[in-house]
């Protein structure tokens, strides 16, 4: 029998009660915790299995140290299969009208024709595991299951140039799904899946293909390196690259040649809520391929705010960064307080903000020593200004002054009021 495996993280912390959520929230987390305690009541055996290898089993890397995952990447994928596969839930006016209680002056969705869960987890609590685990149950039941509601083909979209490079370490050639322990000894034999990149040729056919891409390459067709994106943004990711009309137009044929279903998966799908942008007509074009092609829609991001704070009225599931910190699983900002300084008589930020700048160099110096030695990592230091001219000056100031530390692509100036 598999043996459940403990995590360093407190079951109670999952269930302390927060200040405001997402009005589904707190309903849902209820629902998916009685499930949980009926043994996973109402599953496919193809999904109690899974259930059973990802988290009552004991799990070991290749280099011998165990291996679990949090409670907030099991909750967060239980919430998942409880809604879809349990309580049925397909629907953003089912999902509130059955979770959301008396709350009042919801938003609903004005585009409803498949299901969609928003997932709200802290930047370095393991969306990315998260992400791969609802792959693969979908997949398995698609495959091993006598239903047809499962998917066996999925689109993963960035945000952009940066995101994309990050989900390609994890997902290109399959790497997440041998690395962890996803795929259960009994059902490996049903594995037969491709992960595709932004730009790579289809290979042999394959019962099940994940695509990943940023969501530019399906709305961008100019060929030129022309861009309307705001200047700020072609400094942060430099300019960007010609489209390529083939490259985008084959991933649309692609996937629409494997047929239905196909689930959607955003990845920092904090702006997912405007209907009528282009990212969300991408998707429901694809859908509108065929008769239905999407089963399904994951946004995964830590801010699915709406632009007056509220979060997402399909938030399924709130693990803000506060928990995480508490739980351990990311790590705790240290902040300096620098007594005794006096700012500048400047207008040039540089120069007004010069003593504070210096303090925190020395500072992240001390820290780099320290953990350099101890643990072989390297420290962040991070400069909030208030405006993107104070941060470009300051910015430049940090190469100028510390060229061998900040010089070229060891400073990233981020500007976040023009494009959000």
């Amino acid at each position: 029998m598999p043996r459940r495996t403990k995590s360093p993280q407190s079951q109670l912390s999952l269930l302390e009660p927060r200040v405001k959520t997402a009005p589904c929230v707190p309903a849902i987390k209820d629902a998916v915790n009685a499930w949980r305690a009926s043994n996973y009541k109402g599953v496919t055996e193809t999904t109690r299995l899974l259930l059973n290898h990802w988290f009552k089993t004991d799990h070991r890397l290749p280099n011998g140290r165990p291996f679990f995952y949090f409670d907030a990447q099991r909750f967060a994928i239980e919430t998942l299969i409880y809604l879809y596969e349990v309580a049925g839930v397909r629907r953003h006016k089912d999902l509130i009208e059955r979770f959301a209680g008396t709350a009042t002056d919801l938003r609903l969705l004005q585009y409803d024709d498949f299901a969609r869960y928003c997932v709200k987890m802290a930047t370095g609590s393991g969306k990315t595991k998260v992400m791969a685990l609802a792959i693969a149950w979908q997949y398995f039941n698609a495959v091993s299951e006598p239903r047809d509601d499962y998917a066996k083909t999925f689109l993963l979209f960035a945000p952009n140039v940066i995101v994309f490079e990050r989900l390609r370490k994890d997902f290109a050639n399959g790497k997440i799904f041998r690395t962890d322990p996803i795929i259960p000894p009994e059902l490996r034999i049903f594995w037969d899946f491709d992960c595709y990149m932004r730009g790579d040729p289809e290979r042999a056919s394959s019962q099940g293909a994940l695509y990943v891409t940023n969501i530019q390459q399906f709305y961008e067709r100019a060929s030129n390196g022309d861009s309307d994106e705001p200047e700020a943004m072609t400094a942060v990711l430099g300019s960007k690259p010609p489209a390529q009309n083939i490259e985008i137009e084959d991933f649309d044929k692609r996937i629409t040649a494997r047929g239905a279903p196909v689930m959607v998966i955003n990845d920092e799908a904090h702006h997912t809520h405007d209907e009528e942008s282009e990212w969300n007509k991408v998707i429901r074009g694809l859908h509108s391929t065929g008769d239905g092609l999407l089963n399904a829609q994951l946004d995964f991001t830590a801010t699915p705010r709406y632009s007056k704070g509220a979060l997402f009225t399909w938030t399924v599931y709130d693990y803000p960064l506060k928990q995480a910190i508490v739980d351990g699983i990311v790590k705790r900002p240290m902040k300096g307080i620098a007594s005794g300084i006096q700012e500048a008589k400047s207008t040039v930020a540089s120069t007004r903000y010069k003593a504070y700048l210096t303090a925190g160099v020395e500072r992240w110096r001390e820290y780099r020593e320290q953990l350099a030695d101890a643990l072989k990592k390297k420290p962040v230091l991070f400069v909030m200004m208030n405006d993107t001219t104070e941060a470009d000056d300051v910015g430049d100031y940090l190469q100028r002054k510390y060229p061998s530390e900040f010089g070229g692509n060891k400073l990233l100036v981020i500007h976040t009021d023009r494009s959000g």
